[in-house]
C-alpha cells in the first residue's frame, strides 16, 4: 500500500471513530440535559467548557511538540531520546497540573465552594491534572501512529462511563446537581488518563530505551514545546471562546440551549480533528525525509478531505437538527438558526485543513500563536459588540465570523511563513 494509500485509510478509520464518538458524546449531553434542570445543565456546559479549554494549558505544549520530535526520533532510531521524552514529559506536566490544580481548590474555597464562580473553579482545578495528562499521553499516541488509542479512550470509552454512571445515579434518586455531574466526569476523567498512561507507557518502553538524557536535551524540549503552550492554549480558547463568553453576558438556560446547537455539530468538528490524528505524523515523516513535493501534496490532500467531509456532515446537521434539538427538550428547539450560521462558520474553518499542525511539525509555531490571538480577539470582541443586541444569533454570527478569519489567517500564515499552500492541484 502507497503512502497516500496508507494516509486515507488512516484517515478513514480515524473518522469512523470520531463519528462514533460524536454520537456517544451527543447522548451523553442529551441524557444531561434531560436529567439535570436545564441552570444546573448550563453550570456543567460552563465547567465543560473550562476544563477543556484550559487543558492545553497544563499540557504544557508537550502534547503538540510530542508530534515535532517522536515521529523524528522514531524513524532515525534515536531509542534513548524517544523514551526520554516520554519520561520528561509526564513527569513535568503531571507536577505542574498537580500544583496549578492545587492553587485552583485554594482560590476555589476562598471565594465559598458552595456555588456560582468559587464551586466551578474548584472542579476545573481538580479535573486539571486529569485532562492536562490525558491531552499529552493523546499528543504521544498520535505521533506514534497510534490513533485509535489516541481516539477510543476519550471519545469513545469516557462517554459510555459518564452516561451509565449518571444513569445509576438519576435511578438511585440522586439529585442530578452540578457537584455530583461534575464528579462523575472528572472521575471519569481520572480513569481514562490512568489508563492511558499505563498501556502507553508500556507501549513506548517496548520501543524506547532507557538511559540518561542530558539537562540540555531536556531545555531543547522544553524551550520548543512552552511556545506551544501558547499556541495550543489559544486554539482551545478559540473554539470555547462563545460558550465562555456567554456565560458571561447571558443566563445559563441560554448558555445551554447554545451549547446544544453546537453540539449538534459535532460530527462536522470531529471530522477535522480526526484528521489531525494522522495528519501530524504523517507530516513530520515528510518533513525528516525532506520530501517538500510529498509535503505539500500531503497538505493538499488532507484540506480536500476535510472541506469536503466537513461539507456533508454539516449539511446533513442543518436538515437534522429540529430533531436533534428536540432530543434535548422542547426549550432547545429554538436553537435551529444557531445550527445553520454556527455550521457555516465550521465550513469556512474546514478550508485551512490542517495548517496549524503543518506550522508545529515545521517549527513555525510563532505564526500560529499570531493566528490564533487574533482568532481570540475577534471571536471576544464580535461577541461581545453582538450578543447583547442580537441575543443568541448574534454571538453565533461573531463565533462564525471569527472561525473565517482564522481560517484565512491560518491559510495566509502558512504560506507566507512556509510556501506551502492548505491547498494545491497535484
Amino acid at each position: 500500500m502507497s503512502d497516500g494509500q496508507s494516509s486515507f485509510a488512516d484517515a478513514a478509520i480515524a473518522i469512523a471513530i470520531r463519528v462514533a464518538g460524536a454520537g456517544l458524546v451527543f447522548a451523553m449531553q442529551v441524557v444531561l440535559a434531560r436529567l439535570m434542570p436545564a441552570d444546573y445543565y448550563g453550570g456543567f456546559v460552563t465547567l465543560w467548557s473550562w476544563i477543556l479549554a484550559l487543558g492545553s494549558f497544563a499540557a504544557l505544549g508537550f502534547a503538540e511538540s510530542s508530534v515535532r520530535f517522536l515521529p523524528r526520533y522514531q524513524l532515525r532510531d534515536k531509542r534513548v531520546k524517544l523514551f526520554g521524552y516520554w519520561r520528561f514529559g509526564l513527569r513535568l506536566v503531571g507536577g505542574i497540573s498537580v500544583a496549578l490544580g492545587v492553587a485552583g481548590v485554594a482560590l476555589g474555597m476562598g471565594l465559598g465552594p458552595q456555588g456560582g464562580a468559587g464551586l466551578v473553579i474548584v472542579l476545573v482545578a481538580l479535573g486539571l491534572p486529569f485532562i492536562a495528562l490525558e491531552y499529552f499521553i493523546e499528543g504521544v499516541a498520535r505521533s506514534f501512529g497510534w490513533f485509535r488509542l489516541a481516539a477510543v479512550p476519550v471519545y469513545v470509552v469516557r462517554p459510555l462511563l459518564v452516561i451509565g454512571a449518571v444513569l445509576l445515579l438519576h435511578g438511585g434518586g440522586v439529585e442530578l446537581t452540578l457537584p455530583v455531574v461534575g464528579g462523575v466526569f472528572i472521575t471519569a476523567m481520572a480513569v481514562i488518563s490512568g489508563s492511558l498512561a499505563l498501556v502507553v507507557g508500556q507501549r513506548v518502553r517496548r520501543l524506547g530505551v532507557t538511559g540518561a538524557v542530558s539537562a540540555r536535551q531536556k531545555r531543547v524540549w522544553l524551550t520548543a514545546s512552552l511556545p506551544l503552550l501558547v499556541l495550543s492554549g489559544l486554539e482551545d480558547l478559540t473554539g470555547y471562546a462563545d460558550v465562555l463568553m456567554l456565560a458571561l453576558l447571558a443566563g445559563p438556560e441560554e448558555v445551554a440551549v447554545y451549547f446544544a446547537a453546537a453540539r449538534c455539530l459535532a460530527l462536522g468538528g470531529f471530522v477535522a480533528y480526526a484528521m489531525t490524528l494522522v495528519a501530524g505524523r504523517r507530516y513530520a515523516l515528510d518533513f525528516a525525509g525532506a520530501s517538500n513535493e510529498q509535503l505539500q501534496r500531503s497538505i493538499s490532500r488532507g484540506t480536500m478531505l476535510t472541506v469536503g467531509l466537513t461539507t456533508a456532515a454539516v449539511a446533513v446537521t442543518i436538515i437534522a437538527a429540529p430533531l436533534l434539538l428536540r432530543a434535548f427538550g422542547e426549550a432547545y428547539e429554538a436553537g435551529w438558526p444557531l445550527v445553520a450560521v454556527l455550521g457555516a462558520g465550521m465550513v469556512a474553518k474546514s478550508l485551512s485543513g490542517q495548517a496549524q499542525e503543518a506550522l508545529i511539525v515545521l517549527g513555525k509555531q510563532r505564526t500560529g500563536i499570531v493566528v490564533n490571538l487574533v482568532s481570540v480577539t475577534a471571536s471576544v470582541v464580535l461577541i461581545a459588540a453582538l450578543t447583547p443586541q442580537f441575543g443568541l444569533i448574534g454571538a453565533a454570527v461573531g463565533a462564525a465570523i471569527a472561525m473565517a478569519v482564522r481560517s484565512l489567517a491560518l491559510a495566509i500564515g502558512l504560506w507566507r511563513a512556509t510556501g506551502l499552500m492548505v491547498f494545491q492541484r497535484f
